[in-house]
C-alpha cells in the first residue's frame, strides 16, 4: 500500500508531507489495528475518513487501487498556483525486503526499487516514517512484538491476488437464485447407502462461493414429495463446505463432526443435507487461510475476517428455495445452531417449522476458542453446556483420541497377528473395548451371581458398535441353543456387511421386528401352527420389489437392500414381494426380558443404540467343523481374530434390568 502527495514545488511538497505525517501519527495514537496497517483492505477509510479537513483547508479525497492509496490535497489556500500536491510514501517499505531502518535509495527517484513519479524524495525520511509508523502501531495496539513478523511471514500483503473488494455483504445481496437439477446417483458411504443429487445455478455477486450445490439423502428414505404433494417438516441440514476439516482433517472447527452428525441423523430419520460450496463462511479458501494466520496471532474467527476487511459471514442461500421446491418440500426442520441461518432462510421464503440442535460432544484445544466465538460473538444457540464443560460424552468409546486413523482392515490385521501369537488361555478371554475382561465357562454362556456372563462392559461395547453400524456376536445360554449370531442394526447393513455375514454364517438372513410394524407391512406368520422348538416366529419371507432396484434378490446387494427396506419406517406393504430371501421374525413384546432369544436381542440392541427398531441376525457356522454351528470356545477365538465385540443374551437382559424402565420400550 502506498500514499501519494504531489506538488510542482519543493516548499509545497514539504508542507504536504508534514500534513500527511501529522495525520498518520495521529492515527497511530488513536490505536489503529496493526493488521489494517499492514494489509490492503477495502476498509482503508480507517486511514482516511471521508470529509477529513486538513490544516490549511485542504480536503482529503480517497482513491483506491489494489496496492496503492493516493491522497490529494486540493488547494484551499492556493499553493503558489498549484492545483494539487503529491508525494509518494512507501508506508510498507519497512516490510518490502528491509528489516532495518535504512532505506534503499540510488538517487534516481526510487526507494526500495520503486519509482516515485519520476521525482526524488528524501528516502530516509519517507522510510523512517514508514518504519516508525509500523513500530508505533505494534505498541499502541498492545500486540506482542512478534505479531507483525508473523503477519509478514504468513500473509503475502503485496500479492495483487489478495484483494477483498469483491466480497459482498451477504445480508444485503442474498436473493433467490433458480437452481437447475443436473443428476442423481448412488453414494455408498461409511454411514450407509446414500444418494447424491447435484444442482447448478448462475454465479452470484460473491465470486468466492461456488454455484454447484448438492443434496445428500438416504437411499432408503428419499425426502421427495410425490404426485404433486409437498412434504412438510422434512429434516434438513444446510451445511457449508469446509475443505480444511472435511478433507484435510483440521481440528480448528467442528464442521466435520457436524456433517457426520447430520448424515447419521438423516440415515436414521430421513431428510437431506444440502451441501453448499461456501468455504470459510463464504470468503473462499485463500482468504480463510489468511484469517487463520491472523487467528494464530490471538484473534478469534470474527476478528480475523473483520481485520481483513471481510464480513464475518458472507454466505448466501439464494438457491435453497429453488432446490427445496424441486424436491417438493414445503417446510423443513432445520438442523442448526445458527440463528443467522434461520433468519436468512426465512427472509428468502423458506418455511422453518422448528430447529434441531447440532452440538458436538466436546471441544478440543484447537477449536475451543472458535466455538466460544460462535457462542459469544455469533449468537449460536445450544452451546452453553459445551462451552461451560458440563456436557458429557454419550459413551466411553468416543473419548478415544481423535488422532487414531486405523482402518477396519488395519485392525483386522492387528487382531490376526495377535491371535497368531496368543496362547489358548489368552484367546479364551472375552474381548471388549474397555479395560475389563472376564471369562465364561468353557462350554457355554451362563449367568453369574451378579446376573452377567461376560460383564456389563460387554453390553456397553456392543451398544457402541451397533451405534456405529458395526456387527457384534451374541451368544445365548449354553442350555438353550448354545449358538452365536451376527447381530447389527438392520438399517445399517451394507452389501459388504451382507457378504461377510453370508461367508461365515448359515446364510439364512433374518430381521427381528416389532409385531406392530410387521402388521403394518402385512407380514403374517409363515405357518398358523408354529412347531419350532424355540418358538421362533417366522413370517412369510420377502424381497424388496424391482422398483427399488432388486434383481434376483439373492445377491449381497439385493439382500442388504431388502433388509434396509424392512427397517425403514416409511415403507409400505407394496414395497415388498412375497416370498423372498429375507426372513422377518416377530420379536416378543418386552424383548429379552420376555424371551431369551436372538430375535429379541437383535431388536433390543438396535433400540439401545438409538438405531431403528429392527435388527439383522444370522447364526455363525463353525470354521473348524463346517457341518456344525460355532460354539463358545470357537466364537471367542473368532471374535478375537476379527475384532468383533462378544456379549450374551443374559448380559443384555441384566443390563436392561439395571438401566431402564420397561415403559421406555413401549
Amino acid at each position: 500500500m502506498k500514499f501519494q502527495i504531489s506538488s510542482s514545488s519543493k516548499p509545497n511538497r514539504r508542507r504536504a508531507l508534514s500534513q500527511c505525517l501529522i495525520y498518520f501519527l495521529g492515527c497511530s495514537m488513536l490505536g489503529m489495528c496493526t493488521s489494517e496497517a499492514y494489509l490492503s483492505s477495502p476498509n482503508a477509510n480507517a486511514f482516511l475518513p471521508r470529509g477529513l479537513k486538513t490544516r490549511g483547508g485542504a480536503d482529503a479525497v480517497r482513491r483506491r487501487s489494489t496496492n496503492t492509496m493516493k491522497m490529494e490535497f486540493h488547494d484551499g489556500l492556493n499553493f503558489n498556483g498549484d492545483s494539487q500536491s503529491e508525494v509518494t510514501l512507501d508506508v510498507l517499505g519497512c516490510l518490502n525486503g528491509n528489516d532495518d531502518d535504512t532505506p534503499t535509495t540510488n538517487g534516481s527517484g526510487k526507494i526500495n526499487g520503486q519509482k516515485l513519479n519520476g521525482k526524488k524524495v528524501n528516502g530516509k525520511k519517507v522510510n523512517g516514517f514508514a518504519n516508525g509508523f509500523a513500530n508505533g502501531q505494534k505498541q499502541v495496539n498492545g500486540f506482542a512484538k512478534g505479531v507483525s513478523q508473523q503477519v509478514r511471514d504468513n500473509i503475502n500483503i503485496n500479492d495483487k491476488s489478495f484483494d477483498t473488494k469483491r466480497v459482498i455483504n451477504a445480508d444485503d445481496e442474498d436473493q433467490q437464485v433458480p437452481a437447475t437439477f443436473i443428476a442423481d446417483t448412488k453414494l455408498p458411504t461409511t454411514f450407509g447407502q446414500f444418494r447424491l443429487r447435484a444442482y447448478r445455478h448462475e454465479s452470484t455477486s460473491n465470486e468466492f462461493t461456488g454455484n454447484e450445490p448438492c443434496v445428500i439423502y438416504s437411499e432408503d428414505k428419499p425426502p421427495f414429495g410425490k404426485d404433486g404433494n409437498f412434504l412438510e417438516s422434512v429434516p434438513v441440514r444446510i451445511h457449508d463446505q469446509c475443505l480444511t476439516s472435511e478433507v484435510f482433517g483440521s481440528q480448528r472447527c467442528d464442521c466435520k463432526q457436524q456433517l457426520r452428525m447430520a448424515m447419521e441423523f438423516i440415515q436414521h430419520n430421513g431428510g437431506a443435507v444440502i451441501y453448499m460450496p461456501q468455504e470459510g463462511r463464504g470468503i473462499g479458501i485463500a482468504n480463510k487461510v489468511a484469517a487463520y494466520a491472523l487467528q494464530d496471532t490471538g484473534m478469534d474467527t470474527v476478528d480475523g475476517n473483520l481485520h481483513l476487511g471481510l464480513p464475518e459471514d458472507a454466505r448466501q442461500y439464494g438457491c435453497v428455495p429453488s432446490m427445496l421446491h424441486d424436491m417438493k418440500i414445503a417446510s423443513i426442520r432445520l438442523l442448526t445452531n445458527n440463528p443467522r441461518k434461520v433468519h436468512r432462510l426465512g427472509a428468502l421464503g423458506v418455511k422453518i417449522t422448528q430447529t434441531e440442535p447440532m452440538v458436538v460432544e466436546e471441544t478440543n484445544p484447537y477449536n475451543h476458542k472458535y466455538l466460544v466465538a460462535k457462542h459469544e460473538r455469533m449468537n449460536h444457540t445450544n452451546l452453553s453446556p459445551l462451552i461451560n464443560g458440563s456436557m458429557m460424552p454419550r459413551r466411553k468409546q468416543q473419548q478415544q483420541t481423535t488422532m487414531s486413523h486405523a482402518t477396519d482392515g488395519q485392525r483386522t490385521v492387528e487382531n490376526a497377528l495377535h491371535v497368531s501369537l496368543s496362547t489358548e488361555e489368552e484367546l479364551m478371554q472375552v474381548p471388549t473395548n474397555g479395560e475389563e475382561t472376564t471369562t465364561a465357562t468353557t462350554d457355554g454362556a451362563t449367568a453369574g451371581e451378579d446376573g452377567y456372563c461376560f460383564g456389563r462392559q460387554s453390553v456397553e461395547d456392543a451398544i457402541a458398535a451397533i451405534q456405529e453400524g458395526k456387527m457384534v456376536v451374541v451368544v445365548d445360554d449354553m442350555d438353550r441353543e448354545n449358538e452365536g449370531d451376527f447381530i447389527m442394526a438392520a438399517e445399517a447393513c451394507t452389501p459388504e456387511d451382507m457378504a461377510t455375514i453370508v461367508r461365515y454364517s448359515s446364510g439364512v438372513i433374518c430381521v427381528g421386528m416389532e409385531g406392530t410394524r410387521m402388521d403394518e407391512l402385512k407380514l403374517p406368520a409363515m405357518v398358523s401352527n408354529n412347531e419350532d422348538p424355540k418358538g421362533t416366529a417366522f413370517s412369510v419371507s420377502v424381497d424388496a420389489t424391482k422398483e427399488h432396484g432388486i434383481t434376483t434378490g439373492i445377491s449381497a446387494t439385493d439382500r442388504a437392500k431388502s433388509v434396509r427396506m424392512l427397517a425403514n419406517p416409511n415403507t409400505f406393504p407394496t414395497d415388498f414381494s412375497r416370498p423372498g430371501h429375507i426372513f422377518p421374525l416377530r420379536a416378543k413384546e418386552g424383548g429379552v426380558l420376555a424371551r431369551d432369544g436372538h430375535t429379541e436381542a437383535a431388536v433390543d440392541l438396535s433400540i439401545l443404540a438409538g438405531r431403528g427398531r429392527a435388527g439383522l441376525l444370522c447364526e455363525i457356522v463353525s470354521e473348524e467343523n463346517p457341518v456344525e454351528m460355532a460354539r463358545l470356545p470357537e466364537l471367542k477365538r473368532f471374535c478375537k481374530k476379527h475384532g468383533y465385540v462378544l456379549t450374551s443374551i443374559v448380559d443384555i437382559a441384566q443390563f436392561r434390568r439395571e438401566t431402564e424402565r420397561i415403559a421406555d420400550f413401549e
